[in-house]
């Protein structure tokens, strides 16, 4: 019987998926570089009306910084702008986006065919996924399976603990929030509500006894999509005074998913049907691959040192299929969340039940 598996998304292995998610990420650093010189020249840099647009998604997260630091950002922009031939080399093919034009950045990419060498056959998303998820259970195996292990039905990632390291530079002790996003078998997204975990600092634990459930998924509700199936969650921690962090979170992760899957259908050659096996994985993957990205770039150009979010995933080979060494859980993972001079850490598994 083939064991479920778990990991926390720190890479792509694929490096034609992972060149497609680097050229994403290069479309949000535009908008934060347009959303910084903005603040400093709006006539020169104008801004899209469309409050959808990625300018303006960046722009309501650019407002809650410090006047101060909007300024800063505005300076590095600035000298960032006159980096000529380094710029242009590290923005490719996407080089040729103009800032000063009224036109967004979303609208300029659908205007730019992306490069013939970034193309590649469909095949190369089903070799990214055995890489992660390795070889299907046969019939055969999980018929012999079946007889010790009954089905479990649903899958559900707990916390166990959040401990507080380092508090942060804030005034006072730090009022901790956590929510997140997650994705099912299918590529669908949900939104999962943000709740306090309580004032911390230094030394701090929130120990859950039992395990506090974070978001669950069906296992068995209708889908296109057969074993094994691929789940994702992105976990946001952050202290309140920050900002709406999870709402920002949540609108960049549609944005995020929407290009994503946009450039892989280009990259492919054609349209990617529903965003299920194979195709979701990849943009599981990638989706909290450009989400990391971000947040780095907005902490060097911005100086937004919020944690940045992070990405985990469970497969599950089939509904018998258990973690390793035959249990229903997996081991507990720990997950290091750093910004504002704090250091938080969560500890979470995943658990299978009925």
């Amino acid at each position: 019987m083939a064991e479920n598996k778990e990991l926390v998304v720190t890479g792509i292995p694929s490096a034609k998926v992972k060149a497609i998610a680097e050229r994403v990420a290069l479309e949000f650093q535009l908008a934060a570089d347009k959303v910084a010189a903005h603040h400093a020249e709006p006539g020169k840099y104008p801004l899209p009306s469309d409050a959808k647009s990625t300018e303006q998604l960046l722009a309501r997260r650019f407002r809650t910084l410090p006047e101060a630091q909007q300024k800063q950002a505005a300076d590095r922009i600035s000298v960032e702008l006159r980096g000529g031939a380094a710029r242009t080399k590290r923005l490719g093919d996407l080089a040729k986006i103009d800032l000063k034009s009224p036109s967004g950045i979303d609208e300029q990419v659908r205007k730019t065919p992306l490069p013939a060498r970034m193309k590649f056959p469909v095949d190369e998303l089903q070799r990214m996924s055995d890489a992660l998820v390795g070889p299907m259970t046969t019939a055969t195996q999980e018929t012999a399976a079946a007889a010790a292990f009954p089905e479990l039905r649903n899958l559900e990632l707990r916390i166990h603990r959040v401990k507080c390291v380092d508090e942060t530079s804030e005034i006072g002790k730090d009022e901790i929030d956590a929510g997140g996003t997650s994705v099912d078998e299918d590529g669908d997204t949900k939104k999962i509500s943000a709740f306090r975990v309580r004032s911390f600092s230094t030394g701090t634990v929130q120990a859950y006894s039992p395990p506090r459930r974070f978001t669950t998924f069906s296992l068995t509700e209708q889908s296109k999509v057969t074993f094994p199936k691929t789940y994702f969650v992105t976990l946001v921690v952050a202290e309140v005074d920050w900002g709406g962090l999870a709402d920002f979170l949540n609108e960049l992760l549609d944005k995020v998913k929407a290009k994503v899957a946009a450039a892989l259908a280009a990259a492919i050659g054609g349209a990617i049907g529903s965003p299920g096996g194979p195709l979701g994985i990849a943009i599981g993957v990638a989706v909290g691959f450009v989400v990391g990205l971000v947040f780095d770039y907005l902490k060097g150009l911005w100086g937004d040192e919020v944690f940045k979010p992070i990405t985990v995933s469970a497969t599950i080979s089939s509904l018998i299929s258990r973690f390793p060494g035959g249990q229903d859980n997996s081991t507990d993972r720990t997950l290091d969340f750093k910004g504002h001079g704090g250091h938080y850490q969560l500890t979470y598994d995943w658990r299978k039940y009925n």
